[in-house]
């Protein structure tokens, strides 16, 4: 299992992200009770437009696991970078790769502060931010639904 950086505008890649979100977000819908889950609206055209740099995990050339970072000073980011995806295809799931891929994400950031959401009923999505030094900033209930969303943030690290 390997790390690397993605290029989403390559359409295999891109191919390849929007299939693993679209396992992953169906089973984050079920999750949280989602009947229209604006995640599985994305379309492979949505990933080659990305903003954000896709980080992955890849069994041989099958991305398996990614993570989208808008990192600090990029349109749209706040002043911290913004993890804005981390999904795995369900069969890869409790193997670590989600947490290899956020730690990879921090050192990227170089200490700065990062950021990410997730739903509130998300509870292994809560404890591995959680087990990485993330803490919950505020909640707010989005979509029609309504998901009820806990944004984290992970403080800048000092010294």
């Amino acid at each position: 299992m390997r790390l690397s950086w993605l290029d989403p505008r390559r359409p295999a890649i891109a191919a390849g992200i929007h299939a693993v979100q679209m396992a992953a977000y169906a089973q984050e819908a079920a999750l949280l009770g989602a009947r229209r889950f604006p995640p599985l609206e994305r379309t492979v055209a949505d990933v080659r437009a990305a903003a954000e740099r896709f980080l992955g995990a890849l069994d041989g050339e099958r991305i398996v696991a990614a993570l989208g970072l808008l990192p600090e000073g990029e349109p749209g980011a706040a002043a911290a970078s913004d993890i804005t995806s981390l999904v795995v295809l369900p069969e890869w799931q409790r193997r670590g790769l989600g947490k290899r891929l956020v730690e990879a994400a921090l050192a990227a950031c170089a200490g700065g502060a990062v950021t990410v959401s997730t739903g509130v009923a998300n509870a292994p999505a809560r404890a591995l931010y959680a087990g990485l030094g993330f803490v919950e900033v505020r909640r707010r209930v989005v979509g029609a639904e309504p998901i009820e969303i806990v944004e984290l943030l992970r403080p800048r690290v000092v010294g």
